[in-house]
């Protein structure tokens, strides 16, 4: 076996070591004797005595082999000789390697800022102990099958023996005053176990425990230095917020910042994505059993789907015993936290753009080994010569490898680079957008993933060369005398077949780049129902006033409406109302149709929700909302009149079909009014049904998050923001005004992510289409000089020069015409990914793709030209004066 004769010569070169050096010295001391005496012509022949020697001592050269590969690190000098001759060849051909590294450089750096992305949100563990045991509760119903509200908790608690323990949450806001304005502090309200069921130690202090008052409060690390100036002594320390003094008694470190994007989950009232203050969810609003987020902990050796299963069994008992459980159909819905922290509409559209970026790089391995593949073939004559001294294929092989990965590697460097400030970039411009955002950064994962991608790359980009160079014939290029090369026939259609594919792949991320373009163009002719133009909004949140069913005092609420009235008054202004949530930025209440029914008549079963709205006078007109039937909101509608609503469309249409709602006493109010339709969630979804109230009529249902303010003008409204912000300090001191954004970047915001993938994805797929054009271009550069002496014959036969530049038009568009087709092919397989993005597109269909055919087809057509050209101007004279 060839293993024992490995390890017999290592235990014979071990014996002989020592005699070795003297066998060797004492035989060529022989042969110089032998030597001697067959010129002095008295002695045994020369051959005998050679083989008495060998037969004596062995063959010195190979126990010297022997030895060192036994005993030496040959495999190391070969690697160090090849990287050595490697880097010689590089450095006497400048152009080709910055061309070949650049190539790698942006395929591999793309590659690699994706994938840290992707890392940090997806693959990533969450930073919590044993956080595959950390579940997600959300609620049911038959009006939402999915992500409602949790009901009845306490009962859950009590039932389940699956969790180890279970903690409720509230995101919410207060407001802190500093120096000479009030600031809005976000916060987490949580039941006490809260910290425990995460088992995260804070950084300074502690959290909550079982005893602990409502007053008590932790803060964020970057509240602390922010606010607090970093004060070592914090503990103990005093906030007043919302009029109410809490106590600090602990501090989390800036890794924690949960729920994950907090903020975020609130869009109409909060863009930022951190959480400031966690405090204990107060006694009476734990004990109703109602949150919107519940997270649990599982106990130790219980599955996901054991819980599951015990939840489902929970529920029914549940329904058994509350009627109004079983009325709604409630239920319940169990998934892992990291499901629930990043779900399929993030992980998709990332592993989308990996797959973009894979075929980016792609690309750029196919330019360098085509570029491999011409220098492989002018280095014929030194295979030949280098295999005629007894180099073996493996010997060849590697040195084309060592090549490619000294290449793959130097890409790989610059790529880092170039991964460091992409992936910057991407997190400044979408890091509020990205659960986790925080947390992406470059670890051992990228590196390595970085360093497999940089070994693949280099043996894709230089197996293929190796194997085609070695199948040229040895003995006809030694023999040949001219020194001229050129391609095999198999080396022509591995190059053939490299520029298809590029053509192909670049055809197919053009078609995803001119589809998401299309919904774009489609997107923003879509009517919202709404005016967005010269509209501003203004988000303004006060302290939370006390709450009852009868509603604050009348004081209380018309500061809004006071607000509202002054910024009317400001030059150029043509309305002004508040709202509870923009339009396509919907977070608030849902109600559904067993709850609105016509008084006296049977409630129905519900079938869809109900969005419900508060606002004042002024706001359809600031916003452009026309008026279907009936009347809108109006100062009459104030507290102690008769609840007044108003519907749109949808409601109506769904609720009366064609009968006239206006006058119908419902459950919910008198209809006076009907209006038109607006565009809630995104562009992409039809207007919901909806429900406006006079906020002065319902104040109990606002949020402390605070209202919105529209306002319309009469041309560009930046102009007027700090008059907006002057009326406010002066009607309400407690005022704080932030979010200023044009009701334009409003609808830009609400497709932020999907436009990102856009300019992202029609990035990659420019670069795609640039590669191919250089790849093309490369390969018949290389045809027009390596066949300059085919053409000159031929011109001196009278071929004429649109002759000759034709055949490399020819050539070049029949290679750009297999690679288009093989394109449409890859873009129909491809089209239903296009499913995984956050909006509807439509599949591919020839009015999308005959514009890419063209673009790609001119690229190549101008690809082709300047080697056509250099063809055609070849001066045979000269040419064939050479040869």
């Amino acid at each position: 076996m060839t293993w024992l004769a490995q390890l017999w010569r290592r235990l014979q070169a071990l014996v002989f070591r020592g005699r070795m050096a003297q066998d060797i010295d004492e035989e060529m001391r022989l042969h110089l004797e032998l030597r001697q005496r067959r010129l002095e012509g008295d002695g045994l022949p020369a051959p005998s005595a050679r083989t008495a020697a060998r037969r004596r001592f062995g063959n010195p050269a190979r126990l010297r082999e022997e030895s060192v590969d036994a005993w030496g690190w040959r495999w190391f000098d070969d690697l160090v000789q090849d990287i050595r001759y490697a880097v010689r060849g590089l450095v006497r051909h400048k152009g080709f390697a910055v061309t070949a590294v650049l190539s790698l450089a942006l395929g591999i750096g793309a590659n690699a800022a994706i994938f840290t992305v992707v890392n940090g949100v997806v693959l990533r563990p969450l930073p919590f102990t044993d956080p595959d045991r950390l579940v997600q509760l959300y609620g049911t119903s038959r009006l939402m099958p999915s992500r409602d509200n949790v009901s009845n908790l306490a009962e859950v608690r009590s039932r389940m023996t699956s969790f180890e323990q279970v903690a409720g949450y509230e995101v919410g806001a207060r407001y802190l005053r500093r120096d000479d304005h009030v600031e809005r502090v976000m916060t987490v309200g949580a039941e006490r176990p809260f910290f425990d069921v995460l088992e995260a130690p804070p950084l300074i202090g502690r959290t909550f425990t079982a005893g602990d008052a409502d007053s008590v409060a932790v803060v964020s690390e970057a509240f602390w230095r922010r606010v607090l100036q970093a004060d070592p002594s914090v503990l103990g320390r005093t906030l007043v917020l919302d009029d109410r003094i809490y106590t600090i008694v602990g501090v989390m470190p800036a890794a924690f910042q949960f729920p994950y994007s907090a903020a975020s989950l609130l869009p109409g009232a909060a863009s930022q994505s951190r959480t400031d203050v966690w405090l204990p969810l107060e006694a009476a609003l734990s004990a109703r059993g109602r949150f919107s987020t519940v997270t649990a902990r599982l106990k130790p050796g219980v599955s996901l789907g054991t819980a599951r299963s015990e939840l489902a069994a929970v529920a029914q008992q549940i329904q058994a015993q509350i009627p109004a459980a079983a009325a709604y159909g409630r239920g319940y819905e169990l998934i892992s936290l990291s499901e629930a922290v990043v779900g399929m509409s993030v992980s998709r559209p990332l592993f989308l753009l990996l797959g973009a970026v894979v075929v980016v790089l792609a690309l750029a391995c196919a330019n360098v080994a085509n570029l491999l593949l011409v220098r492989a073939s002018l280095r014929h004559r030194e295979i030949a010569v280098r295999t005629g001294l007894g180099a073996g294929p493996l010997r060849l092989v590697r040195q084309f490898l060592a090549e490619s990965l000294l290449l793959s590697l130097a890409g790989g460097a610059a790529g880092l680079a170039l991964a460091v400030w992409t992936t910057r970039r991407l997190l400044t411009a979408a890091g509020a957008h990205i659960p986790r955002g925080h947390e992406v950064a470059m670890d051992w994962r990228v590196f390595g993933f970085l360093f497999v991608l940089c070994t693949l790359a280099g043996v894709a980009v230089g197996l293929a060369p190796a194997l085609s160079a070695l199948r040229g014939d040895t003995r006809a290029l030694l023999q040949g005398g001219d020194g001229r090369t050129t391609m095999t026939p198999a080396q022509r259609r591995v190059r053939d077949a490299l520029v298809v594919a590029e053509v192909a792949l670049a055809f197919v991320l053009a078609v995803g780049a001119a589809l998401l373009v299309r919904e774009v163009v489609r997107l923003q002719r879509t009517d919202l129902g709404m005016e967005t133009r010269n509209v501003l909004t203004v988000h303004m949140g006060r302290r939370m006033m006390p709450r009852g069913r009868e509603g604050p005092a009348d004081a209380d609420v018309r500061h809004f409406y006071e607000i509202a009235r002054r910024v009317e008054t400001l030059p150029g202004v043509h309305a002004a109302g508040f709202t509870q949530m923009l339009p396509l930025q919907s977070w608030g209440w849902f109600s559904n149709s067993s709850e609105f029914f016509e008084v006296g008549h049977s409630a129905r079963e519900p079938v869809f929700p109900i969005e419900l709205r508060f606002i004042t006078p002024g706001y359809f007109r600031a916003l452009g909302i026309r008026t279907r039937r009936g009347r809108s909101v109006t100062d009459r509608d104030g507290h102690g009149m008769p609840m007044a609503i108003v519907i749109n469309e949808t409601l109506a249409r769904r609720q009366f079909g064609s009968d006239d709602p206006i006058g119908k006493v419902m459950n919910r109010g008198t209809i006076v009014g009907v209006v038109a339709d607006v565009r809630n969630v995104n562009p992409d979804q039809p207007a919901r049904p909806e429900i406006y109230y006079a906020v002065a009529q319902n104040w109990s249902q606002v949020s402390e998050l605070g209202m919105t303010l529209v306002v319309s003008t009469q041309g560009p409204p930046e102009g007027i923001v700090d008059g907006i912000r002057a009326i406010a300090r002066d009607v309400d001191p407690d005022s704080a005004v932030f979010e200023v954004r044009t009701m334009e970047r409003v609808v830009a915001d609400s497709m932020s992510m999907f436009t990102l993938f856009l300019w992202l994805l029609v990035g990659f797929a420019g670069l795609a289409v640039v590669l191919a054009t250089i790849g093309t271009y490369g390969v018949l550069s290389y045809v027009s000089t390596s066949r300059a002496r085919e053409y000159a014959v031929r011109m001196a036969l009278g071929a004429g020069s649109v002759r000759v530049a034709g055949s490399i038009l020819r050539q070049g568009l029949v290679l750009t015409t297999i690679g288009l087709a093989c394109g449409v092919a890859g873009a129909l397989a491809a089209a239903p990914l296009v499913r995984n993005l956050p909006v509807n597109v439509r599949p591919p269909d020839a009015v999308t793709m005959a514009p890419i055919v063209l673009l790609i087809g001119v690229t190549a057509l101008a690809a082709c030209v300047l080697p056509a050209l250099r063809a055609s101007r070849v001066d045979p004279m000269s040419v064939l004066r050479n040869e």
